[in-house]
């Protein structure tokens, strides 16, 4: 069988991110495929969406949640989910709206309301994915969400971190290909043993123990 030929765009694209140790390289690259990449591979991801065993409830209700009131979580006890998710985000120094306005978003809803809707959800539950896993925000922890995010649902920003994490250390760090391949193992694992996160209202439990929770869902 003939493989199709990438676009030479994409191809240069690829090579920048290769080449750069920025964790925010694989942001164009993504964005690029979207535009550029072999449409038959970007249907597969777009079934892969639709294919969620939560998608079909979610797109009913197309529940997306209101940006969270900071100060108010970090007013809830301590240990439980708003409260840590309040101090994940003045730890990082992170806006919780930031994901909220990705150009992503965008970019999946001209490929169709469905994929769209689903893929803005995604961008919501990021930040979240990083306080339930306890995964930080550190190159590595970010190889373990992504990795976590892909092996519950695919798609296409997380999916290329994962497949061009390894190639640049094979190419550039040949070193630290053991510990990037163990946070993408570590975290594919723990994705694919958890229950399905994506179709949980988790804004409306803010005020549980985050232990509880991560019991719960086979996180602990």
């Amino acid at each position: 069988m003939k493989s199709p030929k990438l676009d030479p765009e994409l191809v240069e694209s690829l090579l920048e991110s290769l080449a750069s140790w920025d964790p925010r390289a694989s942001v164009p690259l993504a964005l690029d495929y979207m535009r550029l990449g072999d449409e038959a591979a970007l249907q597969g991801f777009d079934a892969l969406a639709l294919g969620n065993p939560q998608a079909d409830a979610m797109l009913k209700g197309r529940y997306l949640s209101p940006s969270p009131d900071v100060e108010e979580l970090s007013s809830l006890p301590a240990g439980t989910l708003g409260r840590e998710f309040a101090r994940y985000l003045a730890d990082n120094e992170l806006d919780a709206n930031l994901l909220r306005e990705s150009a992503f978003i965008g970019a999946h809803r001209g490929r169709g309301e469905d994929v769209g809707y689903l893929a803005e959800r995604g961008f919501q539950l990021h930040d979240l994915f990083h306080v339930l896993t306890g995964y930080d925000t550190t190159p590595l922890g970010e190889v373990r969400v992504v990795s976590f995010t892909v092996a519950q649902t695919p798609a296409p920003y997380p999916a290329m971190i994962i497949a061009t994490r390894p190639l640049q250390m094979v190419l550039y760090k040949p070193e630290l290909l053991p510990p990037v391949m163990d946070a993408i193992s570590e975290g594919w694992a723990l994705g694919r043993r958890a229950k399905p996160l994506m179709g949980v209202h988790w804004e409306e439990y803010w005020d549980h123990p985050l232990s509880d929770l991560r019991r719960e869902y086979d996180l602990a």
